[in-house]
């Protein structure tokens, strides 16, 4: 693991940890960060609606339900130690991975800003030192297929170089019964160039180029109820049919025209092991665009949304790791970021009472934005020889400054232009308590920090653009355990937590009929119980059994309502009675299920004899998420609510077969095999709720050659 920036095995962590090696990746299917959706407990992943490529990331109930270039996300998603800025993208498949590691909790003094939930570590494969070519394909029902290229050309002169290609394609599970494709279907291409060079015994240089595309139709949002009077309704072209279940089919009021997403990046890593430590370099360049298309009408001409991102970004991070004597460890670091956003959204509404009754423009906002952050960050840990070197204490803390500019354009501005610029800054330390009991059994003890930087709101009215919503804080109170038993065929890691939220941002929609227009607001406090117990266990040879189980007691403490207009009777826009009050008892913390677990069991053995060996896999897993809600604001007009869910997957694989010089493997999988009905995301729109919809029941094989 490298969650604390060293090499150090899960069980030395004192981190609430889970990892993701590329054996369980295959099993699950998993070529994104959208496929953990339900696999880690007090983690959840939902598709923000505008766009199926970004992803509503929480952990412990701490997220960002939006998706604006000038609100930074809460969970930090990086990729070989690059922050990934955007939550835009991280569906797009990442063409080589070798883990991924979810480190739940504040992550505020190694990873700085922006992880008050925690952080996400994607880490790709290396450049192999032997020459080797593998070729995958899969296919599966709704005409799924991919094809995924690998080729290690060894290490010659010191240098190794690893190239990687995938692409796929699947219908949509929702036929259109208009103009376009089905809708959810999907085309991706992904690639990665990686290269090594051994420049001396003490000096490594890692390059990587990576891009990944993603085309096809957005997900269908269908009518899930109709709030308004049939009169009222039938004024503004709201017609049936409206179900709680999915729809099969379904269509949009014209053409459902692709969207299209295109992610680049290169990354520049240099480790140098010196006489006081491990010096790195890591440098990272990223950019992204994305043009999308989504109707929430479910076949009528009610709102449509028309959005275009784009992003680019430069980092670079200085660390030195490295001991003194046997007792001291340490890690220092700077840190340097800064990127510049361009977003631009044009909506369209159903207008009644325009002379010609139909779609009228009611909103056009194009959104400049620029921001840079700077921080240096160190953490030490003692190791006191008078308890027999049985206790580590951990001291860390990070120094960051964050600046942040923004220009915006709407037509709802009736005074023209906006524009601001503010900086923030922060402190947040840390202290750990780790005692190892035995070499099993260790506890630990934490209270750490983080923050989420302030920032423009690029969806807001005219009122509330101005001034910038401030920073908000989180404090975590932690207790853990991780230990190992029966000569380690049994692992139990567990970890109970208390957490304060500070200064909330929280968007709030003024009005339903117009939902594109939020407002962020930092609206109070909240506080955050829970735990989560991981376990491992071979129950016989070759059978071993996973189970893990997350908690979450997540409760406004202060929600301070600054909202001026609510939805009234039948979703017209009123007044609001409760403006200025503090409503945290009838707020619920979004994205925060109360309960989530995941059952996994997995049976290998060897098959067969003498040169005609193979390994025989089979893996049966189940998994669960308690109801949730999508906002604050839940009442029955609003009706942001997404109800509970579990899913089965299975896969079983026959590997390591020799083929000549070659070896072969054969796998059948099945994804949601007991054909679950849920939503994935809920919206209102004042007169209607819509929802998108899981994928249902998908199965289908896979074929590996690999010499």
């Amino acid at each position: 693991m490298t969650a604390e920036k060293r090499e150090s095995s899960l069980q030395e962590t004192p981190i609430s940890l889970l990892a993701f090696s590329s054996e369980r990746l295959e099993r699950f299917g998993i070529g994104d960060l959208g496929d953990l959706a339900g696999l880690a407990p007090n983690v959840t992943m939902s598709p923000f609606p505008n766009s199926r490529s970004s992803m509503v990331v929480f952990m412990r109930g701490v997220g960002n339900n939006d998706s604006q270039t000038t609100q930074d996300p809460a969970i930090g998603v990086y990729v070989d130690g690059v922050y990934i800025a955007r939550s835009v993208g991280l569906t797009g498949d990442v063409a080589d991975l070798e883990r991924i590691e979810i480190l739940r909790g504040p992550q505020g003094t190694l990873y700085g800003r922006n992880t008050t939930g925690g952080a996400i570590n994607m880490i790709t494969a290396k450049p192999s030192d032997e020459f080797g070519v593998s070729q995958k394909l899969s296919f599966g029902n709704r005409d799924f297929w991919q094809s995924l290229t690998k080729l290690e050309t060894g290490k010659h002169q010191g240098v190794a170089a690893k190239v990687t290609y995938m692409e796929s394609s699947h219908e949509g599970w929702v036929k259109n019964t208009g103009a376009g494709d089905n809708f959810g279907e999907e085309k991706k291409k992904a690639g990665r160039v990686a290269l090594r060079w051994d420049a001396s015994d003490s000096v490594t240089v890692d390059y990587a180029y990576d891009f990944s595309e993603i085309d096809g139709p957005q997900h269908f949002y269908q009518k899930t109820a109709i709030l308004a009077d049939p009169v009222t309704a039938g004024l503004f072209g709201i017609s049936g049919p409206a179900s709680e279940s999915r729809q099969e089919s379904g269509s949009w009021w014209d053409k459902a025209d692709p969207s299209s997403t295109e992610i680049s990046g290169h990354t520049l890593i240099v480790t140098w092991d010196s006489a006081i430590g491990q010096f790195k370099s890591i440098t990272g360049y990223r950019e992204l665009e994305e043009r999308t298309r989504q109707d929430y009408g479910g076949g009528d001409q009610f709102f449509e949304a028309n959005v275009e991102v784009e992003q680019e970004q430069f980092s670079q991070e200085f660390q030195l790791v490295g001991d003194i004597g046997a007792n001291f460890r340490y890690v220092a670091g700077l840190y340097y970021f800064e990127e510049e956003s361009y977003e631009s959204e044009v909506d369209f509404n159903f207008n009644p009472f325009a002379v010609t009754p139909g779609y009228v423009q009611s909103e056009n906002r194009q959104i400049d934005s620029d921001a840079e952050a700077y921080a240096i960050y160190g953490q030490a840990t003692w190791t006191p020889e008078a308890l027999n070197n049985k206790l580590d204490v951990t001291v860390g803390a990070r120094y960051t400054v964050d600046e942040r500019s923004a220009r915006k354009n709407s037509v709802n501005f009736a005074n023209g232009e906006q524009s601001g610029s503010e900086d923030w800054s922060n402190f947040n330390p840390s202290i750990t308590v780790d005692y190892n009991w035995t070499e099993d059994l260790s506890t630990y003890a934490k209270v750490v920090t983080a923050y989420k930087a302030g920032g423009f709101n690029t969806r807001s009215t005219e009122a509330g653009f101005q001034p910038p919503f401030d920073e908000e804080e989180m404090t975590s109170y932690e207790l853990g355990v991780k230990s190992s038993w029966l000569d380690n065929r049994v692992s139990v890691n567990a970890a109970v937590f208390h957490s304060k939220y500070e200064d909330m941002q929280t968007q709030q929609i003024t009005d339903n009929s117009t939902i594109f227009l939020t407002d962020v607001y930092n609206v109070g406090e909240a506080e955050i119980d829970g735990f989560e117990i991981d376990m491992m266990a071979v129950l016989l040879r070759g059978l071993t059994l996973q189970v893990s189980y997350g908690y979450t007691d997540a409760d406004f403490v202060e929600y301070i309502d600054q909202r001026t207009t609510v939805a009234g009777p039948g979703g017209i826009p009123m007044a609001n009675p409760g403006f200025g009050e503090d409503i945290a008892s009838r707020s619920k913390m979004p994205y925060a299920p109360e309960h989530n677990y995941s059952v996994g069991l997995e049976y290998q053995r060897g098959v067969g004899s003498g040169s005609n060996t193979a390994l025989l896999t089979a893996s049966l897993d189940y998994s669960w998420t308690d109801e949730r809600y999508g906002t604050a604001f839940n009442d029955d007009i609003q009706g942001f609510f997404l109800d509970d869910y579990g899913i089965v997957n299975a896969r079983m694989a026959l590997s390591e077969m020799s083929v000549g010089d070659s070896q072969l493997e054969v796998a059948f999988w099945g994804r949601n095999l007991n054909d679950e009905d849920y939503k994935v995301h809920s919206i209102s729109l004042g007169l209607y709720r819509a929802a998108v919809f899981g994928e249902p029941k998908s199965y289908g094989f896979d074929v590996k050659l690999s010499f």
